[in-house]
């Protein structure tokens, strides 16, 4: 049971300015226009670690799922079996399609995951597939892997078979290939005294430049002597040896009971979060890891910080995301005697935190989602059987009023990881408004620009030029666009054009094209680039080739 807090975790003392203006919205919640710092209380614990083989590559099964109905205006209901189908977890790539996984049951000993692609925002989607596992897999995770069309995924195994030490990784290199879809296994418990795994999440990176390295696992389980139970846990790919896999974990903080982790794509850096129960407080406080996802030397991830971020109430059911340094933490709390829905944030890499409400009304708030765009983000939660969301546009310090997201009123299924948002704005929860469980989809907006680039074509003599785009639904400033044109006879070929466009309205294109004339001989390679640290993602890239004669560019491909 989750005690309210008696005391304060190891005598820390919570810094926070008085309440100044207090406002009240429709919903209850009342937003302090103060800015409270909140202290995080370092640790220093040594994590121990184990490293195993892959034991098993999973056979795939095509599944064969009934159309799904709606339109991109109402809720979309994803699946129609009359089977238990929730938690489901969703994904998006930079050009648009969605990747979609939830759990599919068949019967009392067995569960499927299915994972399925969307060409069109969710209006309809493919067969979908899933791993031939033993026995009710689970709750899956997705992120995208960060290039191309790459997704990374987990799943909780079934905690009876193997003494719940299976660990799953689903790789893709493009959402819209299935035969791209990779599912990998690792019983822990084969060679190391593990059970009891809890629900995973996972945090995509491929910025490692190693085709295997698909980013960090983190969950909650036992490991018997030297280790503890529910504790952290962090499992990646080995950088030198493929299909190797580590086991990190941190024997010094038993009690927890959910994970969370994110990587920061533009540097690697990833902050996990896990809610631990202190039985000498009897109370619930964050544990926060940070770390960077580069070889530390001995072929694991580098931990930077530990610490527990102190505060008056119960804090349980983290999520977490970052995007350039800006970090953002969700949970619940008890602070106000309901669950409400408590938010830390940080814009210097986790160095300093802040605290705010997303919601504190009466009623109780639960299970939050957050998914951010810099100083933007979204945060979903599900109250009284509806699923809301609220919108920040300053890295947390104040929220909007919350609005619901579901058509049909009280048929939110209230449980924990039955909802999930991608950066598009593409919300997924479990509903029940067909009188069983299945996986319904909406989307909602908060104004990112999204950059696309077009196909290169030949600009008259001795050039080329290429289309910039902005696809989102908010303006992009300072888009930095970058042309390399190299290759030809004896590599002679070598030409750059920078250029930097103030404001690219939502919609608007403008061709960039490069100065001056490339000269030679034979094929060349064209390479573009852009970036907006405000877009998402935040650069976007195109490669072609050519045939380069005199100053003539022909057969671009």
């Amino acid at each position: 049971m989750k005690g309210r807090k008696k005391g304060i975790y190891l005598g820390a003392i919570v810094l926070c300015l008085l309440l100044i203006i207090p406002t009240v919205n429709v919903l209850g919640t009342i937003q302090d226009s103060s800015k409270k710092t909140v202290l995080v209380i370092e640790k220093n614990s040594t994590p121990l670690h184990d490293e195993l083989h892959e034991s098993t590559t999973q056979k795939t099964i095509h599944f064969n799922n009934v159309q799904n109905t709606g339109r991109l205006d109402t809720d979309i209901q994803v699946t129609t079996a009359m089977e238990t189908e929730n938690n489901p977890a969703i994904g998006v790539v930079p050009t648009g399609e969605l990747l979609v996984s939830y759990t599919k049951v068949i019967e009392s000993s067995e569960n499927n995951v299915i994972w399925s692609y969307s060409l069109d925002k969710g209006q309809t989607w493919n067969a979908g597939q899933y791993p031939l596992i033993e026995g009710k897999e689970s709750h899956p995770a997705i992120d995208y892997w960060g290039t191309g069309k790459k997704c990374v995924g987990t799943m909780m195994g079934d905690p009876y078979i193997n003494d719940g030490a299976n660990y799953h990784v689903f790789y893709c290199t493009d959402i819209t290939d299935t035969e791209t879809y990779s599912y990998k296994s690792v019983n822990w418990a084969q060679s190391y005294p593990y059970s009891d795994r809890r629900i995973p999440d996972i945090g995509g990176y491929d910025g490692n430049g190693i085709s295997w390295w698909y980013g960090i696992v983190a969950c909650v389980g036992t490991r018997g002597s030297p280790g503890s139970v529910d504790m952290p846990i962090f499992n990646y790919a080995n950088y030198v040896t493929e299909g190797n896999h580590w086991s990190s974990y941190f024997s010094a903080y038993p009690g927890c009971e959910n994970a969370a982790i994110e990587i920061d794509q533009t540097n690697g850096l990833f902050y996990a979060v896990f809610d631990n129960y202190n039985s000498i407080e009897d109370d619930w406080d964050l544990l926060l890891i940070r770390g960077n996802a580069t070889n530390d030397g001995s072929d694991k991830i580098r931990y930077i910080s530990q610490g527990f971020i102190t505060d008056v109430q119960n804090t349980t059911y983290p999520a977490v995301d970052v995007h350039d340094n800006k970090v953002i933490i969700v949970a619940q709390s008890d602070e106000a005697g309901s669950q409400d829905i408590v938010c830390y944030y940080s814009s210097d890499a986790g160095v300093t935190w802040f605290k705010s409400f997303v919601t504190d009304g009466l009623n109780d708030e639960l299970y939050p989602k957050i998914v951010t765009f810099g100083d933007k983000a979204i945060c979903t939660f599900i109250m009284d059987g509806d699923l809301y969301y609220a919108k920040t546009e300053n890295i947390g310090e104040t929220w909007s009023t919350p609005e619901k997201i579901n058509d049909e009123t009280g048929l939110v299924q209230s449980e924990y990881r039955n909802t999930d948002i991608t950066t598009d704005g593409t919300v997924v929860w479990t509903d029940m408004r067909n009188g069983n469980a299945d996986v319904y989809l909406d989307r909602v907006s908060i104004g990112i620009p999204t950059l696309e680039l077009g196909s290169f074509t030949a600009a008259g003599i001795g050039k080329v030029s290429i289309p910039v785009k902005n696809i989102g639904s908010a303006n992009a400033t300072n888009v930095s666009v970058l042309i390399t044109v190299t290759g030809g006879l004896l590599k002679r070929v070598n030409k750059t054009k920078t250029a930097v466009i103030p404001t690219l309205a939502i919609n608007q294109e403008i061709n960039v094209t490069t100065d001056g004339f490339i000269f030679g001989f034979g094929k060349i390679t064209l390479y573009a680039t852009a970036s907006c640290s405000e877009a998402v993602p935040p650069s976007v890239t195109k490669t072609a080739t050519a045939k380069l004669i005199i100053v003539f560019i022909r057969n671009i491909t």
